[in-house]
């Protein structure tokens, strides 16, 4: 069995012109082939390299979904590291939670998410870096020279205002000059519209963001990415891949370790299950962080030389969505008197749903996952004759146990378990209830915390 970077890497070879990546950048689809996909992960392991990080080294991503954050993904796995996908909603408390519990050493992240990291970050001595991932415009050579001496003109006015006691009403008038000249000076941002960073000079957040630019601890995603190939380092299919934060039922979210040998069993199980190949086209639209739309949605169809497609807004996909998107469906056909007609009539209703099955794509599938599927909404689809399965997972499975094949799905079930995944419930009560037990190659090693304390026993 190979590790995720190294099959990644031979469908990139292999697939070099083919689009990898798609996503929205002003209302236009920009594409990343796999050939694009390789050689900008290579620089980022490249980068992660020249400043000190080891294999083994753990690199978080706090960020929306992105083709960069898959990029990024990629690169940390080609420079031999444990990535840690983190939720971008999460409370600053949590977050210094999650990156303190799994000792991250870099984090990637977008301007977005990055005050919050300066105020934790006096309580991480280990994160070493911060490396902001936005697709923005680079800031020439000349333009570097100068933010660093306008951070140096601030550090100086900063210690003169405290050697002589001066008043803030007296100096207001000259740091919002300062600080006005400081945002003309600054480059546009990419296509987000939003409005520039650092909106005062003289904050002390802002003072302590020109700090770490200036020791290299805050750096620019163009910054990072080296010019030299990546070592490859040497790892075992059971060595960690991804360390991933769940709540699951008890007190604060633990992290569930998976190997390389965790995730691509899955995908292979998933793989054969679904008779998937290179024609897979995903639709991303789950939250990246989770392990469902991480593995199946994207590191799946990545392997197989498919086209991951990231969806401009869809916050959630719970078994609602499905009810949602029925609904509608069947709204604009009984909206349309002459619809209704024919979908009333067994004779027309198939061309009204070949009609329904045309707009979706013929081919298309949808997987339902984290809650039980109305059974009413899957018989709905299928008489339409759109393909609507049901599985089941959990975090620490990386992440599919069970679902309903293909070739014969029943309704309100979530199917049998993947190939070399064995499923007991323990103690069943007289309803068949009982706790869950699963044994699989594609169960975690367990936590940080109990990887740590392994460690302490040997």
């Amino acid at each position: 069995m190979k590790t995720i970077d190294v099959l990644l890497t031979e469908t990139c070879l292999r697939q070099k012109e083919k689009t990898a990546l798609r996503e929205k950048v002003g209302n236009v689809w920009a594409e990343t082939s796999y050939a694009s996909l390789l050689q900008q992960a290579r620089q980022v392991a490249s980068g992660l390299q020249a400043h000190d990080f080891a294999a083994g080294g753990h690199a978080a991503i706090l960020a929306p979904s992105s083709s960069r954050w898959v990029i990024t993904y990629f690169g940390i796995l080609l420079a031999g590291g444990i990535i840690v996908p983190v939720d971008k909603e999460l409370k600053a408390t949590e977050l210094k939670h999650v990156l303190s519990d799994c000792a991250a050493q870099v984090i990637f992240t977008t301007h977005s998410y990055l005050d919050v990291l300066l105020e934790i970050k006096k309580d991480l001595p280990q994160l070493q870096r911060i490396i902001l991932i936005d697709q923005r415009r680079q800031k020439s050579p000349q333009n570097r020279k100068v933010f660093a001496t306008i951070g140096e003109l601030v550090k100086e006015w900063h210690l003169i205002r405290e050697e002589f006691h001066l008043p803030r009403e007296r100096t207001a008038a000259l740091e919002k000059l300062a600080d006005e000249i400081y945002h003309l000076l600054l480059p546009e941002e990419g296509s987000t519209g939003k409005e520039k960073t650092g909106s005062d000079l003289f904050a002390p957040l802002n003072r302590l963001r020109q700090k770490l630019t200036q020791q290299i601890e805050l750096l620019n995603f163009e910054d990072l990415q080296g010019a030299e190939p990546p070592r490859s380092p040497s790892r075992q299919t059971q060595a960690v891949a991804i360390i991933l934060y769940t709540s699951g039922t008890t007190g604060r979210s633990k992290g569930a370790m998976l190997s390389h040998a965790n995730i691509i069993s899955n995908m292979r199980g998933a793989c054969q299950l679904f008779q998937l190949n290179q024609d897979m086209h995903t639709l991303s639209f789950l939250p990246i962080n989770h392990v469902f739309e991480q593995v199946c949605g994207i590191l799946l169809p990545l392997s197989l030389g498919g086209t991951v497609s990231f969806a401009e807004s869809l916050k959630k996909l719970v078994p609602a969505v499905f009810r949602v998107f029925y609904d509608r469906i069947m709204k604009t056909v009984q909206g349309q008197a002459f619809s209704r007609l024919l979908y009333r009539l067994p004779l027309t209703k198939p061309l009204v749903a070949a009609k329904i099955r045309k707009k979706l794509g013929e081919n298309t599938t949808f997987i339902s996952g984290g809650a039980a599927l109305d059974p009413e909404i899957a018989r709905g689809f299928r008489e339409l004759g759109v393909k609507i399965l049901q599985g089941y997972g959990i975090t620490e499975t990386s992440p599919v146990v069970s679902a309903e094949p293909p070739q014969a799905p029943k309704l309100g079930t979530v199917g049998p378990p993947l190939e070399d995944v064995q499923v007991r419930i323990n103690h069943p009560n007289a309803e068949g209830v009982g706790e869950i037990l699963i044994r699989g190659p594609n169960v975690m090693l367990g936590t940080p915390l109990l990887g740590r304390m392994k460690k302490l026993r040997n």
